[in-house]
């Protein structure tokens, strides 16, 4: 079974029994795209991860301060013993 990643595209198919001949057209159509083609994976890549990353903080954000808000019930615990203590 063959999967290809989604937004994949295939172009300048070559249907040929003819190796010399299948070298010569894939260096003029593919050779001269595919460090360009690379390069803009790449660049898009980058984009993608940086947006991942900024993501990712934003919901660390978020989240503390749902984490702060604990903090003062274990000071209302500490109030609670001391209550306790002094019956």
């Amino acid at each position: 079974m063959w999967q290809v990643k989604s937004g994949t595209i295939f172009d300048n198919i070559l249907v040929t029994d003819d190796e010399t001949l299948a070298e010569k057209v894939g260096a003029e159509t593919w050779g001269a795209t595919k460090d360009a083609e690379k390069k803009a994976k790449e660049a898009l890549d980058e984009v993608q991860r940086e947006k991942e990353k900024a993501e990712r903080e934003a919901k660390k954000d978020e989240e503390k301060p749902e984490e702060e808000e604990e903090t003062p019930a274990a000071d209302d615990d500490d109030e609670d013993k001391a209550e306790k203590d002094e019956l």
